[in-house]
């Protein structure tokens, strides 16, 4: 039994340092149709984790100037993509990236979300190199995100002295 145990609590312990884990963190993939139909015809679908229930009903309500662009919808399409944002936001989900996510007061980008921020520093050169273009291109250095939900980024196209500087302390 004193065998089962330490072993146990070894698996456990190992578990808390599994680096894929604490470098890169996982929103769940987003599946819902009308969401990656609509969402994803002028930009990838943001994970609604990122954002607050008063954020995502403040964007999705106001799509006639969408961040300076009309993607208006029909009603009933927009009632389900508010839906699934209210469902899922930082402030009503309890999974772990919502949790890093959520912030004491709502903020209407997910590029002035403090998580952003922090896990973005140092990272202005890349945002306008020619490859990424901006902060909203998330696909640029996280390819994978979109299929799984991972945040792991691959950033070897850009320049060592871009690298470098990019991320998290």
């Amino acid at each position: 039994m004193r065998t089962f145990i330490l072993a146990a609590a070894i698996l456990f312990s190992a578990s808390l340092f599994n680096t894929s884990t604490v470098q890169a963190e996982t929103f769940p993939v987003i599946k819902d149709q009308t969401v990656l139909t609509e969402c994803t015809e002028c930009h990838m679908a943001f994970p609604p984790e990122t954002l607050s229930t008063v954020a995502w009903t403040k964007i999705i309500n106001g799509l006639e100037d969408h961040y300076g662009e009309d993607a208006s919808l029909d009603a009933a399409t927009t009632a389900i993509i508010l839906d699934y944002h209210l469902k899922n936001a930082n402030d009503v989900t309890n999974t772990r990236a919502a949790n890093k996510w959520r912030m004491s007061f709502p903020v209407m980008r997910i590029i002035d979300a403090s998580r952003f921020i922090k896990k973005h520093k140092g990272c202005e050169a890349a945002w306008v190199h020619k490859d990424v273009g901006s902060k909203a291109n998330c696909l640029s250095c996280h390819k994978d995100m979109q299929t799984t939900g991972s945040t792991k980024e691959n950033i070897s196209f850009l320049p060592a002295s871009i690298r470098r500087t990019c991320g998290e302390d």
